[in-house]
């Protein structure tokens, strides 16, 4: 009888006929809704590497959809991946056409160069934001 305090191995006599490309099941629309959320709540708390994980699960199959691309941006800076999320930034100026995203991004894509270690384009990017913010804002009367 084997003592069970010791660690046994087993290796599989049959091998899988099933490929590695048929393991992969989509993520439906409420899945990615769920994956997003809770990247989100780890994102709020602090945990952009739990955050990223997440979001790395979905943007493969979901890499159009522009809601996610903005969350993924915040989590790349976050974990501080400029390079990737001057990709992604690249990506959003391709599908976001909304012009009421054309700031916000632009403040993303200054903190993604910083983070990138290219200063003097973040700065000039920042300068830029700070320009266009103030001529964008409501005069009081």
């Amino acid at each position: 009888m084997p003592d069970p305090h010791e660690v046994q191995h087993f290796t599989p006599t049959q091998s899988s006929n099933v490929s590695e490309t048929d393991r992969v099941v989509p993520i439906s629309g409420p899945e990615r809704d769920l994956l997003c959320a809770l990247s989100y709540v780890h994102l709020a708390c602090g945990q952009s590497a739990h955050g990223l994980a997440l979001l790395r699960l979905v943007v493969h199959e979901h890499s159009q959809d522009v809601e996610l691309l903005r969350i993924l941006t915040y989590a790349l800076i976050s974990e501080r991946l400029g390079e990737e999320a001057l990709s992604v930034l690249d990506r959003l100026d391709m599908l976001d056409d909304q012009p009421s995203s054309r700031l916000p991004l632009l403040l993303l894509r200054s903190h993604a160069l910083r983070q990138a270690g290219r200063m003097a384009e973040a700065q000039a990017t920042f300068k830029r934001y700070v320009s266009l913010r103030g001529s964008l804002a409501p005069v009081k009367q």
